[in-house]
C-alpha cells in the first residue's frame, strides 16, 4: 500500500530552488559515484572467495559460533563446507560486528598463527575493495557510529529504482513544504529529518554493520512535517492497494496514523528486510514534531499554504438578497443583507444596496447610519473616492437633514478636493467653520483645498484658503506650511 499525497501546483514565479537542488544533487551522487557499485559488490564478493580469504576466516567464524571462542585454531578444513553454506556464514560474518571487531583486532587469527601473513595481506586487500564501495565507505552504520555519514547517507541509493521512488515523494512533497516554509526552514527539516531517521534506526539497531542509504528518511521527515502543517485542511491523495486505486480528499493530518501505522505493519509482516522502516518511522515522527513546533511561530510560515480555505458564506446569501429585491421583497432583502452585514461589517456592496432600500425612506435612521457607514468604507480607498462622492450626493438628495459626523464630513471636504470636486469641498468646511471650527482635521483639510486650488491655477483663492489656516490656527503644523507656501 502506498499514498501519495497531491496538494496542487508547483509556482514556477517562486519555484522550489532547494527541492530541485537536492533531486539533482541526489542524482548527480548516483550517476558520478555510485552507477557500477552492484558491480564492485560482486567483485568484491567474489575477490573473497576466490583469493581464499573465505577458506580462512569462514571456519573460523563457524567455530567462533558453536563455542563462543575466539582462540585461534591451528587446523581446519573446507571441504565439507559447500559454496551455499560458504557464502551464507559470509553474509552471516559481515553482519556481526563484534567478531569483525575482534576479527580486525587480530584477536580471532592471530599473529602466532603460520597463515596469519596471508591472511592479514588478503585481509588488507579485501578492506581496500570494500573502501571503493561508496554505499559501505558513506552509509550510516549504526556499529561504525559517524557524524559525517549521519549526513551523507541520504544522498545516497542503492539503485536507479530505489533512486527515481525517493525523488518522486521529494518533488511531490517537498515543492509544496518548501513554498510554505520557506528555502531555509525547509533546508533544516530536510537534513533534520534525515538526521533524525538515521538515529532512530541507530538507536533499536546499535550493532548493525548494514549500511543506510537513500533519502527515504529526510522525505519521511517531510511527510510528517506535511501532515501537521496541511493540519485539518483537506488534501487531494492517490492510493493504491495493489490491486485497487483510487483518488480520495481527507484531512492531511490523518496521513500520519496511516503512514506511520503502514511502516509499523511492513517492519513486522512485510517480506523486504532490507528496507530500513525503522528509519521511516524515525523521520515521519521527527517531521511531525519540527511541523508542531513550527506551527508556534506562525510568523515563520506562509499561512495561506497550510491554513483550511474559509468557506464563502457571503456569494451565496448576497444572490439571494439581490433575488429578494428584483422580486419588490425588499424586506426580505434587508434581512439577508443585514446577515451579511454582521458577518463581514465592512461589506461595500451589502451596504450599497442596503442604503438603496432606505434611501426609499430617507426619514428613517437607519438610512443615515447607512449612509455613514457605506460613505466611511469608500472613503477609505482612493479608488472608491469618485464612488463616496456619488454616494454623497445622492444622500444629500433624498434627506433634508444630513446627520454625518463633524469627522466624516472632515474626510469627504479632503477627499472632493483631491478628486477636483472643489465646489463640495468648499460647500462642507464651510458649514464646519461655522458649526464647529475645532474639529481635528479641518487644517489638513483647507491645506489639500489650497493644492487643489493651485493645481487649476486659481492663486488668489488658494492663497486665502492659507491665510485662513494661518490665522484660524496658527499654532498648527498646517499653519507652519501655509506661512512658508505664501513666502513663497
Amino acid at each position: 500500500m502506498f499514498i501519495i499525497p497531491l496538494t496542487g501546483k508547483t509556482s514556477w514565479r517562486n519555484p522550489p530552488i532547494i527541492t530541485i537542488g537536492i533531486i539533482l544533487l541526489n542524482c548527480l551522487v548516483f550517476f558520478l559515484f555510485q552507477l557500477d557499485e552492484t558491480q564492485k559488490h560482486y567483485e568484491t564478493s567474489e575477490y573473497y572467495f576466490v583469493s581464499g580469504l573465505g577458506s580462512i576466516e569462514v571456519p573460523h567464524y563457524i567455530l567462533y559460533l558453536e563455542n563462543g571462542r575466539s582462540e585461534p585454531i591451528a587446523s581446519f578444513a573446507t571441504g565439507d563446507l559447500d559454496e551455499d553454506t560458504m557464502v551464507r556464514f559470509y553474509l552471516e560474518l559481515e553482519r556481526d560486528y563484534q567478531f569483525i571487531k575482534k576479527l580486525k583486532n587480530e584477536e580471532i587469527i592471530t599473529p602466532s598463527n603460520p597463515y596469519f601473513a596471508e591472511w592479514k595481506l588478503l585481509r588488507t586487500e579485501y578492506d581496500h575493495k570494500q573502501e571503493q564501495i561508496i554505499s559501505l565507505k558513506y552509509g550510516f552504520r549504526p556499529a561504525y557510529k559517524s557524524v559525517l555519514t549521519s549526513f551523507t547517507y541520504m544522498f545516497l541509493h542503492g539503485s536507479m529504482g530505489h533512486l527515481i521512488g525517493n525523488m518522486i515523494f521529494l518533488w511531490i512533497v517537498g515543492s509544496m513544504l518548501e513554498m510554505g516554509l520557506g528555502r531555509w526552514l525547509f533546508s533544516t527539516l530536510y537534513v533534520a529529518g534525515g538526521l533524525i531517521a538515521a538515529w532512530f534506526f541507530g538507536l533499536i539497531y546499535m550493532a548493525s554493520t548494514i549500511p543506510v542509504v537513500g533519502a527515504s528518511g529526510a522525505v519521511a521527515g517531510l511527510m510528517g512535517a506535511f501532515a501537521v502543517l496541511y493540519g485539518r485542511k483537506n488534501v487531494k491523495i492517490f492510493y493504491s492497494l495493489g490491486f485497487y486505486f483510487n483518488y480520495l480528499k481527507i484531512p492531511a493530518i490523518i496521513l500520519l496514523p496511516i503512514w506511520i501505522g503502514n511502516e509499523l505493519f511492513q517492519l513486522f509482516f512485510g517480506n523486504d528486510r532490507y528496507v530500513a522502516y525503522v528509519a521511516h518511522i524515525g523521520g515521519l515522527i521527527g517531521g511531525a514534531v519540527f511541523g508542531f513546533i513550527s506551527l508556534k511561530f506562525p510568523a515563520v510560515l506562509n499561512r495561506e499554504m497550510f491554513e483550511k480555505p474559509s468557506v464563502d458564506e457571503i456569494s451565496p446569501l448576497m444572490e439571494k438578497a439581490l433575488q429578494h429585491i428584483a422580486e419588490l421583497d425588499m424586506e426580505g432583502g434587508r434581512e439577508l443583507l443585514e446577515h451579511i452585514l454582521k458577518k463581514d461589517p465592512e461589506n461595500v456592496d451589502a451596504l450599497t444596496h442596503l442604503f438603496n432600500i432606505y434611501k426609499l425612506d430617507p426619514e428613517n435612521y437607519k438610512y443615515h447610519e447607512t449612509a455613514k457607514r457605506l460613505i466611511f468604507q469608500l472613503s477609505r480607498s482612493y479608488s472608491t473616492y469618485e464612488t463616496a462622492h456619488k454616494i454623497f450626493r445622492e444622500y444629500i438628495r433624498h434627506t433634508r437633514h444630513p446627520r454625518l459626523s463633524p469627522q466624516l464630513y472632515v474626510q469627504l471636504s479632503a477627499i472632493f478636493s483631491t478628486t477636483g470636486h472643489i465646489e463640495n469641498a468648499v460647500t462642507i468646511l464651510t458649514l464646519l467653520l461655522k458649526k464647529v471650527p475645532n474639529s481635528p482635521g479641518i487644517p489638513t483639510a483647507l491645506l489639500k483645498l489650497a493644492t487643489a486650488y493651485g493645481e487649476k491655477g486659481m492663486v488668489q483663492k488658494g492663497q486665502k484658503c492659507l491665510q485662513l489656516i494661518c490665522n484660524r490656527y496658527p499654532e498648527s503644523t498646517e499653519a507652519r506650511v501655509a506661512r512658508e507656501s505664501l513666502q513663497h
